[in-house]
Formats: structure tokens, sequence, C-alpha cells
């Protein structure tokens, strides 16, 4: 009986996530047994502890999460962070214009979240006192701990370990978040490392050649951790973009140093499609005003997001505003056998009846770098990478197959951009760089100009679509953004730009996020001094700066 009454009511807490997700796209929960079976464990424990009250106060703790969980899902199209927690008291006018605004599309929702709760309510208070069940008092000490233990690692970790995943259950985020919030930031100033910043204006272009400018077709494909000196057409003394080299020799592509916005996939991208350069200017990255994706939306193209990798890099690039989405978590089998070569299938989906813009996010250069190209034996193996080598000697070989291997696939992916109507621009970029080595380091997440350049790559597809730059010239991640916005027939004004700088940032947007200054000088890029948004309020942080150097 106690294993039957615990499995049912785990049921039931579960259940919200499945109900959602008949009514709205933005629920991506999926069961995940590790998490199911935690939940059973603290479900058992209240009905081994007899208490309504305890239980009561749970299911009620869960059901508050839970009402605000779902809601900001619905009409946000993702999960709540431990900020938007603690926002919630400081925008209670807000939220209820936006409840009231979207009550008629997103009520359905309501009812997801309070029948199941309603049914465990019923089912605690009405089976704690007449079910025949053992009764152990210390099980809810269990419970205590379990909570008490959330809370203490809240107090110990950074934010970036309590943020949302799409693929978990709205529950396990919801505990996540709030712990965070409940430890870290009640009763202190949730602002304090957003800066204040002017709002950007966007405007669209009603200027005579808005209409001859704007491309059918915006193709964007981001390698990961791809930097701009490996690439052979940039210079590189290896031969590793054979394909691209020749489009940039005969004139039909123009190649570009680009500046990544971070030193993280997730960071980089929520920066570069919500068109932000600033560190801390969280209110224009929340409001998705200048958001690439949003405005291709209003200027009539279908929005496409094919990635061989997994779908929670979407937390923060506004993903109601993207058509459909397919990703490592919706093609696992496929991806798992083809790798990145993947994406040529899913590109079947995209379909030609409209004008569409088809972001694409792969991994190719991504440790560990074989996986790239092992699937192909010999073919793009053009560099020794295997036993008997020195060890960096061997990775860098590997990073280098890989670039072979990428360029390839950007060849078959502009041919299948060939066959599209009317005029068109197709992009190659790179979220960050990556360390191969200096000084002892490999990876990225390190805020080095290794990290900030990576290369882009421009072609377009019929005489109206002017290069966005001469060969070899700066242009970064936000300039692309703009210039994207631009093309599509959008207008973005920052009043807050300083001409000639941009910055790196670190992997948290949205903490006491880490941050250079970065310029141009005499055609080298020049890095500031190592800051944090804390400094920008005269905050001390020099041990966590020290150890970020």
């Amino acid at each position: 009986m106690l294993v039957l009454v615990s499995a049912a009511t785990t049921a039931l807490l579960l259940l919200d996530d499945r109900l959602q997700q008949w009514v709205s796209p933005n629920n991506r929960a999926q069961l995940q047994p590790a998490w199911v079976a935690g939940l059973m464990t603290i479900v058992m424990c209240l009905w081994l502890g007899g208490s309504r009250w305890v239980a009561n106060a749970v299911i009620g703790a869960f059901a508050g999460m839970q009402l605000f969980q779902l809601c900001h899902i619905a009409a946000i199209g993702r999960a709540l962070t431990p900020l938007d927690v603690a926002m919630i008291p400081h925008e209670i006018e807000d939220i209820a214009q936006a409840v009231r605004a979207g009550a008629a599309t997103h009520w359905p929702t309501l009812f997801a979240g309070g029948v199941p709760y309603a049914l465990a309510f019923a089912l605690f208070n009405l089976g704690l006192p007449r079910l025949p069940l053992p009764r152990l008092r210390g099980a809810l000490l269990i419970v205590a701990l379990v909570f008490g233990l959330q809370f203490y690692n809240a107090g110990r970790y950074t934010m970036k370990r309590f943020m949302p995943r799409p693929e978990r259950s709205s529950l396990h985020n919801s505990l996540l978040a709030f712990s965070y919030c409940g430890a870290n930031l009640v009763g202190k100033s949730v602002r304090r490392n957003v800066l204040s910043y002017r709002a950007y204006t966007v405007v669209a272009r009603d200027d005579p050649d808005a209409a001859r400018e704007r491309p059918r077709d915006v193709w964007l494909v981001i390698f990961d951790s791809t930097r701009t000196d490996h690439w052979g057409l940039a210079g590189y003394a290896r031969a590793t973009t054979p394909n691209m080299s020749r489009w940039v020799a005969q004139g039909q592509a123009r190649w570009h140093r680009g500046i990544a916005g971070a030193a993280s996939t997730r960071a980089s991208l929520g920066l570069l499609f919500n068109g932000v350069r600033e560190p801390g200017n969280i209110a224009q990255l929340r409001s998705h005003e200048a958001n690439v994706l949003r405005l291709a939306k209003r200027a009539g193209y279908r929005t496409y997001w094919l990635s061989t990798q997994h779908g929670d890099l979407l937390e923060e690039i506004d993903a109601p505003s993207i058509d459909v989405v397919r990703t490592r978590d919706s093609d696992a089998a496929r991806i798992a056998a083809l790798g990145d070569d993947a994406i040529l299938d899913m590109l079947d989906v995209v379909t030609p009846d409209r004008p569409r813009l088809v972001v694409m996010m792969l991994r190719t250069a991504h440790i560990p770098y074989h996986d790239a190209y092992r699937r192909h034996g010999a073919t793009y193996r053009r560099w020794p990478d295997g036993e008997g080598s020195i060890e960096g000697a061997r990775l860098v070989n590997a990073y280098d197959n890989a670039i072979v291997y990428q360029d390839a696939l950007v060849e078959k992916l502009y041919r299948r951009f060939e066959r599209g109507d009317g005029d068109g621009l197709f992009v190659v970029t790179s979220d960050h760089g990556q360390m191969l080595g200096e000084d002892g380091v490999w990876g990225h997440n390190v805020l080095t100009p290794q990290i900030a350049q990576v290369p882009m790559l421009v072609r377009g597809r019929g005489a109206a679509q002017a290069p966005l730059a001469g060969n070899g010239d700066w242009l970064s991640h936000n300039d692309l953004a703009r210039a994207l916005a631009w093309r599509m027939g959008f207008s973005i004004d920052n009043p807050n730009q300083d001409a000639g700088v941009d910055y790196l940032q670190g992997s948290d947007l949205f903490g006491d996020n880490l941050f250079r200054e970065l310029r141009i000088v005499d055609g080298r890029l020049q890095l500031g001094e190592l800051s944090g948004l804390g400094h920008a309020h005269g905050g001390a942080h020099d041990s966590g700066d020290r150890q970020a150097e």
C-alpha cells in the first residue's frame, strides 16, 4: 500500500508537465529516472511521517512554485531562473498585466498545474488518516534533510549550477531556482549586478533600399570552439579550409576576423541573438527587443533552429520565436550515428514556401576533436592523431583535422543553400575560440585573445547581397547581429555604444560576471584588464579576479 500510494502521488507531481505539453510547445520536460526516484523518496517519507500538516506544507510549497513556473514557461517560453524568482516581489504589477494579457491564451496551464495538485492534496488528506500504513516519524527528518541539503548546496555553489534546463522536470527546475534565491538573494538587491543602460531602439527600415536588400534566405552556421588562426584562409600554415579558401580566392565569399561576445556557448549565443553588447545589460537581454529571431518573425521569415547539440542552449535565445526546433534531444540516434553530418538530414524540414532564417548550431571543433571526423575513416585525418605522438601535438593535429571536416561540411551546406530561390545570405562563424595549450590551458571558459577571436565567412546569393565587410576586416558578433537585422529590414540603435569598444564576457551573464574590454589597435586585438560587474559599483572582488586570472 505504501509503494502504491507513493507511486500514485509521484505520478501526480509529474503530471503537470505532461498536461502542459498538450497545450504548450514551450514545456520540453522529459522523464529522468534519477529525479523520479528522488521525488518518490520524498513522497514516501511524507506518507511514512503520517503528518497531514507537513504533507500539506510540502505539497503547498510545490504547488506555489509550480504556479509561477508553469505560467512562466507558457508565457515566456523558458523556465524560471533564480533571478526571475527574486524579481517576483518587485514586479507584481508587471506580472499582473502579463497575466491579464495572456489569460485568454494560457488559461489551460492553470488546469495543467491545478488538477494534479488538487488530487495530490486530496490523496494525502483523505489517505493519511484512513490508510493502514506504517508510521515512522523519523522519515520527516529525511524530508527536512533533503531540503536542508538543497539550501546548503545553494550557499556553496554558483548560480550556474542552479540554472534551469528545458529537459528537466519543471518541478526540479523550480526547486533549484527557489532554493538558490532563498539562500542567496532574499533580502539582497537582485539588481546588484545589473548596470543602468538606456534601452535599444529598433525601427523598421523605410528607406528605398530596404526591400531590395532583403534576402529571401538567411542561413547562419555556427560551429563550436573554432578559432580564426586555424583557418587556412586566414593565413594558417596548414591547408585546413580548401573549399572556403577557394571561394575567397575566386571572389565568391569574404572572410572576416570575428570577435565573440562571451567565453561559453550559452552566453555567447545569448549575446549574439539578442544583439547585446554591454556587460550587465540584463534588461535588454531579457526583453528580446533586438533579438534576431524575433525580428525575423516580424519580417515574415519562418525560423529554424537545427542543432547537433542539446536544446538547453535555447534558454536565453527567445525560443518562442523559433518555428521549428531540431536538436540532439529530438534526433539523438541520428546524431550518434552521423555526428554533425546529421544536420544534412535535419535540413529536410526546411520548407521553400516562404522566406527562411535557418540557424545551425554544430560541434565539430569541440573537445574531443577527433569525434568530429572519426566516422569517416581516414578521409579527414590529414595529420597524425593516434598513439605515439606527443600529447600536445596530437591534440592540435586532431583539432586541425576537425577543421578540415568542418570546411567540407560547410561546402555541403552551401550546396543545399544554393538550391533556394531569390537572394540569400550564407554566414559561417563560431560561438567562441579555443585554447590549444597556450600557457598550459586547453578548452575555453577563460577570457583570453584565443577565446575572443573567431572566424567568419559570408557568401551571398544574388546581386543585391553586398558584402558585410572586406576580407580580413574585424567584425564582432554584435556587428553581425545588427547587420542581419538591417538586411531583414530593421535598424538597431544602441545609445550606450562606445565606438571601437567590444567586450568578451564570462559564462554567467546574469551573475557577478567577469569581462574584458576589447579594442582593435593598429589592426590587432587588445584586451583590457579583467573586470567584474561588481567593480562597476565599487565592489571588491579581488579573490575572484585572481582566481580567474
